[in-house]
């Protein structure tokens, strides 16, 4: 009898203890945080996916959003973070040249559109019209965020760069700003990725699409950081965002969808990949 209820306390404790260090072990995954530095552009998709992953694994994320040219200086001065996701392949690549990056994949594509005001008053239809005299075009400041870049080379490769310029009356640090401009009527046209154009119904504004010979695709890498504090957590999360239920919630968004043999590939850092 003693000894039987010897076997029994026992078993007891050592349910107790484990079910303490499994409380335990949750409690210290729940507090886990991952510090996501990532564009603008990429908002709408990746704050679901921040909350679907966080209902998955108890891992929480905060997003750090800016123009991708701002997030990159971010980066280097606070040595802090565990994942970057600007929203071009050239912003990557810097990170990589300066070793931030420890290795990137591809996770979703952008493309070049023109929105203009609902019921398209000024008649534009091209990227070429939007060279015509007396138009307020609105386009990204091309030293801050990845769309100006794309908007410029969109322009330069339809021949209109120069004129388009003339008419140029915003260079915004965000796509969102331009999109919220031609909603309220400050601006007739604006170059912006598909995603953002996909936030607004055709009550608000009017999506023109960009002819593949001009348009410009960007993909979205998103890169582990040398310096991630979690960095299990912070590998699980880009795992998450390329896998098939994140593409879904990306297609969604009005994001395009990556080549399988690029969706898989890891970049490794400082390579050119």
């Amino acid at each position: 009898m003693a000894v039987r209820r010897i076997i029994l306390v026992t078993f007891i404790c050592l349910a107790v203890t484990v079910g303490v260090l499994l409380a335990v072990r949750t409690g210290n995954a729940a507090r886990v945080r991952l510090m996501v530095h990532a564009g603008a552009g990429i908002r709408p998709a990746l704050d679901e996916l921040g909350s679907l992953f966080q209902e998955r694994t108890g891992v929480g994320i905060d997003y750090n959003y800016k123009g991708s040219a701002c997030l990159l200086p971010d980066v280097c001065v606070s040595e802090k973070g565990d994942v970057y996701i600007p929203g071009e392949l050239y912003y990557m690549q810097q990170a990589t040249d300066r070793k931030l990056v420890k290795s990137y994949r591809v996770v979703a594509t952008m493309s070049t559109v023109v929105i203009v005001h609902a019921g398209n008053p000024k008649n534009i239809k091209t990227l070429q019209d939007m060279a015509r005299p007396g138009l307020r075009i609105g386009l990204g400041d091309p030293q801050a965020v990845a769309i100006g870049r794309a908007a410029r080379q969109a322009l330069v490769k339809a021949k209109v760069w120069k004129q388009v310029e003339k008419n140029l009356v915003m260079s915004a640090q965000n796509v969102t700003e331009l999109s919220n401009a031609v909603k309220l009527r400050h601006l007739d046209a604006a170059v912006v990725w598909d995603a953002t154009a996909a936030l607004y119904n055709e009550k608000e504004m009017v999506t023109i699409s960009v002819p593949t010979k001009y348009r410009v695709v960007s993909p979205i890498p998103v890169g582990l950081l040398k310096f991630s504090q979690h960095r299990g957590e912070a590998e699980q999360y880009i795992d998450f965002l390329a896998s098939e239920e994140a593409t879904k919630v990306f297609l969604k968004h009005g994001f395009g969808r990556v080549p399988k043999s690029e969706a898989a590939r890891k970049t490794p850092g400082g390579t050119k990949g």
